[in-house]
């Protein structure tokens, strides 16, 4: 612990020293001149991939381009709560599968042309049998959509599906874009969508975001948005203190805080994100198909000291997987382990494990309980402190910890392809899709596979009439089930609720978090000093 101190602070004052002489090693005079307009604002953004083609559906890389140029039939609120959005109001039939949504008659797309029954139903009719929307029960399980008037539609549905409306609000692929988007051949050619910002230019690296004149709601303060892909994290902040970028919107590793705020330039944002860092477990592995030995890591592992001594505070001790400020976690059903190495010791003894030949390594008839650990630092920094702490911790209670640090591309195919580690440290997903996006994405098999993070058939039943339930009381009693299932089964290890931490210049003011980490800011209420 006190070398990784040593090494963080060393990391620290390099920061401190390149920032305060000036040291770029990413700008150019045509950048730095692109934030000296008084309405404009650079955002830098950290997504591994280029900006591609921004259509609504197919759009790649960052996803604040679907925030600030599309818009959802309905917006997903703090807290969970489904807003009016392009739809005003809806009414859901007794059985759950008729939605008929009632539309704002004051949008127009960014040329023009009116948002109608007509426009969703083009959207509509793209969704089906699209590659970015088959993992959607909105989209698959519907039957049709009817126009009733220029103004209102009804969705007809196979069954019932209480997360119909969260997933109609996702960034995307989901959201309303304008028929006149795609050429006569159904092609993509341009996005053009009913947000407060639509698209002057774009390449792979860099968008142009202008004010939207037709926008029906409040219009922004600032007139343009240049959104640039910078992918290494010392350039993003290189860039920040050049004066290149005015905000970044990707969250910064707490090891940079105090080289930040010696800047004097810059300040840093907090805010409290809906995600959790927590271990993903192979259940094909025979080691960890016995429990104790799972329940055995989860109290090894001192999370305090995570929290405290790596990320500087900057985070939250997490209990289960989801925090409380996801929609239906509760304080009585976020259930965790503490901490202790006494009642690890023995859960990992009553399992069979000894130290045979004195070598510090547990085993167990000639084998040894090592373990692999994969994890990636490229988008997430914090994690290779926090996985060689933990693998220090482990070895304590006799076992040998394997870590394998990936490139991003290699770290991604061990999860989703070929499934390639005993341990694996991963996010949950934020805001919209907890909890029912992420358990149903990791911990429910798709029709044609198997489950990525645990397999459990009660989970799995639980799961599906959770999703199934349309009421509220009902549907809460089955997410408390739900959680105390996990836990009792320690089907992961929750580590910690991470804490956002965004930097931006002192040139901008009245910055307002949104409701989700997605759109980060509420971009229309930002102004320049």
């Amino acid at each position: 612990m006190c070398h990784k101190n040593k090494m963080k602070k060393a990391a620290c004052l390099l920061l401190i020293l390149l920032l305060a002489l000036g040291v770029t090693g990413c700008g150019n005079s045509s950048g730095e001149q692109e934030n000296k307009d008084s309405k404009t604002v650079v955002v830098g953004v950290a997504d591994l991939r280029e900006i591609g083609m921004l259509d609504a559906m197919y759009g790649s890389g960052d996803i604040l381009h679907q925030e600030l140029i599309y818009e959802p039939l309905v917006v997903f609120g703090k807290g969970g709560d489904i807003q009016p959005g392009l739809a005003e109001s809806w009414q859901i039939s007794p059985d759950g599968k008729e939605y008929t949504f009632t539309l704002r008659q004051d949008v127009k797309f960014s040329d023009g042309s009116d948002f109608n029954a007509d426009a969703v139903l083009f959207n509509v009719n793209r969704w089906k049998g699209a590659s970015s929307t088959a993992s959607l029960d909105v989209v698959n399980n519907l039957i049709k959509t009817d126009k009733l008037n220029d103004y209102t539609v009804k969705m007809t549905f196979s069954k019932s599906y209480y997360p119909y409306l969260t997933e109609l609000s996702y960034p995307r692929p989901l959201r309303m874009m304008s028929p006149n988007s795609v050429d006569a051949k159904g092609e993509f050619i341009k996005p053009i969508g009913t947000g407060r910002w639509m698209v002057e230019s774009y390449d792979k690296n860099k968008s142009v975001l202008i004010a939207n004149p037709y926008y029906y709601g409040e219009k922004p303060q600032i007139e343009k948005i240049v959104v640039k892909l910078i992918t290494d994290p010392q350039a993003r902040l290189m860039a920040m203190e050049s004066g290149e970028v005015d905000f970044l919107a990707a969250p910064i590793s707490s090891e940079n805080v105090a080289a930040i705020e010696k800047a004097k330039d810059l300040s840093i944002l907090e805010a409290d994100g809906t995600e959790t860092y927590h271990f993903m477990f192979n259940y094909e592995n025979p080691i960890l198909q016995d429990i104790n030995v799972r329940k055995a890591i989860n109290y090894a592992i001192d999370k305090d000291s995570i929290v405290k001594n790596l990320l500087d505070g900057h985070g939250e001790i997490a209990k289960g997987l989801f925090s409380e400020r996801n929609p239906y976690v509760t304080a009585e059903n976020n259930l965790g382990y503490e901490f202790s190495t006494e009642k690890a010791k023995i859960l990992l003894k009553e399992a069979g494990y000894e130290d045979s030949n004195g070598d510090g390594i547990l085993d167990k008839n000639g084998t040894p309980l090592r373990l692999n650990l994969v994890f990636q630092s490229e988008e997430f920094p914090d994690w290779k402190p926090v996985c060689e702490y933990v693998s220090s911790e482990l070895k304590k209670i006799g076992i040998d910890i394997n870590l394998k640090l990936q490139e991003t591309n290699a770290y991604y195919d061990s999860i989703w392809t070929t499934r390639d580690f005993d341990m694996i440290i991963y996010r949950t997903y934020a805001d919209s899709w907890n909890p029912n996006g992420f358990l149903t994405s990791l911990y429910y098999p798709p029709t044609d596979g198997q489950s990525i993070a645990w397999s459990d058939s009660e989970l799995n039943q639980l799961l599906e009439q959770v999703l199934a339930s349309t009421d509220q009381t009902n549907r809460q009693q089955l997410y408390d089930q739900i959680f105390k299932r996990m836990y009792d089964e320690a089907m992961c290890v929750p580590l910690y609720y991470p804490q956002k931490l965004y930097v931006y210049n002192n040139r901008l003011s009245n910055l307002e978090l949104a409701p989700t980490s997605y759109e980060i800011l509420k971009w229309e209420k930002l102004q320049i000093k």
